[in-house]
């Protein structure tokens, strides 16, 4: 597990692993406070923490935005994919699922739109990294399109870098990487690697309101 406290902001975010439970993680977020979830399409799509489900037919996006003051916890499942969470001075959150079909769709250029205020940073959580991500194909052409041979080494796929340079276009300047790798670390959940279902869970609690 990695717990993080925004300074500036007060917002909270904790990614699991797989030796983790949902619970314990929810407690250090926020003791005692409801967990929304989303049903993860690869999409663009970020609705507001009011807009989610509680319960087991959450509706379709791949971010939620918590505003500053709100209790509730916002939950982001992957198991390759990256799990992205974007925080304000003012508080405000969004926490995003990161593939490269939403990446290219636009989900992070809709989870900035909805976050005001200034003094934006960007915590990058587990997510399987250019070391271990074959990346061939026409999809290839797609993510290069978008954001450039950069993106790539060699034949795999950076989501970072490809993220990163996206970031520092929408003037997000403070970045911070946890550097760990779903594939090569067996502590996480990967579905290239191993084919399995289960997910680790990014775990979002609003700062001050």
């Amino acid at each position: 597990m990695i717990a993080l406290s925004l300074r500036d902001s007060g917002v909270r975010v904790v990614f699991t692993d797989r030796l983790d439970e949902t619970s314990q993680a929810a407690e250090i977020v926020k003791s005692g406070e409801p967990v929304v979830a989303v049903k993860q399409v690869h999409s663009a799509t970020v609705v507001s923490i009011d807009e989610g489900k509680y319960g087991p037919e959450p509706v379709e996006a791949d971010g939620i935005y918590l505003p500053a003051g709100r209790s509730e916890i916002a939950s982001i499942a992957t198991a390759d994919c990256l799990p992205l969470v974007i925080a304000n001075r003012n508080g405000d959150a969004v926490a995003l699922h990161v593939g490269w079909r939403g990446l290219t769709a636009g989900v992070v250029d809709a989870g900035l739109a909805r976050l005001g205020g200034d003094g934006l940073v960007a915590v990058i959580g587990p997510h399987i990294r250019s070391c271990c991500y074959q990346f061939l194909g026409p999809e290839r052409y797609v993510v290069a399109r978008h954001f450039g041979d950069e993106s790539f080494v060699g034949e795999n796929l950076s989501l970072e870098s490809a993220l990163s340079g996206l970031l520092a276009r929408q003037q997000v300047r403070d970045v911070i990487s946890v550097g760990q790798c779903t594939f090569c670390n067996d502590a996480y959940y990967s579905y290239r690697r191993d084919g399995t279902h289960k997910r680790q869970l990014t775990l979002v609690g609003a700062g001050r309101s």
